[in-house]
């Protein structure tokens, strides 16, 4: 039996071993470091002014109410916007773009007798090439213009009565991916 009663006091040490009842401790230390404040930057369109219709078919810009303006071919009509830049951000880049008009919906016809194209520049008349904005841009007034050209050469009565609905037509500052 002295076998058999070490074995089973054996088996518990063991048991209460696993179990945690007892513990080996070794030295160690530990201390807190200041590692700092991560923030993040910003990117944002705010508009600025009043955006504003024109005819620009003749040489002298006519303001227009866009929902009274009933285009013809060979008309250009062009859409002006200001909007201030708030980007800020270490490696930011980013691109503005607009949502094509000609995508929008609409007579067929007409959308597919109108070429759309958009143009950005600073206050001062310099161009933003290809839409692109970075940190650099924080704060700076950047002018959207979308021009909407009716081919003069659409034949017949090709497009006539028809519209074109630039109600979701959107301006987009968005992060370039890296």
């Amino acid at each position: 039996m002295r076998k058999v009663t070490k074995a089973t006091i054996a088996g518990a040490l063991g048991v209460v071993l696993l179990t945690g009842g007892t513990t080996f401790a070794l030295w160690s230390d530990s201390a807190n470091v200041n590692g700092g404040t991560v923030n993040s930057g910003t990117l944002a369109l705010t508009p600025s002014g009043t955006p504003a219709w024109n005819d620009i078919s003749t040489p002298t810009p006519v303001p227009i109410t866009i929902a009274d303006f009933l285009i013809v071919p060979g008309d250009t009509i062009e859409y002006t916007a200001a909007f201030t830049v708030d980007a800020s951000g270490d490696n930011l880049s980013a691109t503005l773009d607009v949502s094509d008009p000609v995508a929008a919906t609409g007579d067929a016809a007409l959308l597919a007798a109108t070429t759309v194209t958009q143009t950005f520049t600073y206050v001062g008349g310099e161009p933003v090439t290809d839409g692109a904005i970075t940190s650099a841009d924080d704060g700076e007034v950047i002018n959207v213009t979308v021009t909407i050209v009716f081919d003069e050469s659409t034949p017949g009565t090709t497009a006539q009565a028809e519209s074109i609905n630039l109600s979701d037509m959107t301006i987009t500052l968005q992060q370039d991916a890296r």
